[in-house]
């Protein structure tokens, strides 16, 4: 929905007051009227989809509702300093950036070191063999549990009873 800015008075030749109406429409409320630069709600809401993060997953992180993060990125509200760190943290961009779009924000495409992930997806990898052998030897293991008590519950208690030594106790 389209908001009109301020009515503007003018005087007529002849001295009558007419109402001029503005013809600019400023249609996103995250567009500023100066520059058409966007506001903190803007670039926030831009750096989270470039991180492609969602309100919620963003929200979590940063230990907010994601109706508080929606109002940061509607302009209804802003964070406070130490929220607007925690965010720029968690997005990779400098907090004067968030804050008034100043400086760069640095590269809002995902870089990704391959060296760091490689390594991390082979320890996951090794973890899951892991995960399968200790699954494989747990389900052996209740196995012979199970047939073994299977063996104690068939057998007739005179075979479960200790053999009398001669002593008395």
């Amino acid at each position: 929905m389209a908001i009109r800015k301020n009515s503007k008075e003018k005087k007529s030749a002849a001295g009558h007051l007419k109402i001029v109406q503005p013809s600019n429409l400023v249609s996103d409320p995250r567009l500023s009227a100066d520059n058409g630069e966007v506001t903190m709600g803007g670039r926030i809401q831009k750096a989270r989809e470039a991180r492609g993060l969602t309100v919620s997953q963003l929200a979590r992180r940063t230990g907010v509702l994601s109706k508080t993060l929606h109002n940061w990125e509607t302009n209804h509200s802003e964070p406070r300093a130490n929220k607007l760190q925690l965010l720029a943290g968690v997005l990779s961009v400098p907090p004067l950036w968030l804050l008034n779009g100043e400086g760069s924000p640095l590269e809002l495409n995902v870089m990704v070191n391959t060296n760091e992930t490689a390594k991390l997806q082979g320890k996951v990898d090794r973890l899951l063999e892991l995960h399968k052998q200790s699954s494989r030897l747990m389900f052996e293991i209740q196995s012979e549990v199970m047939r073994l008590q299977g063996n104690i519950d068939a057998a007739p208690d005179h075979a479960l009873a200790r053999p009398d030594d001669g002593s008395d106790e």
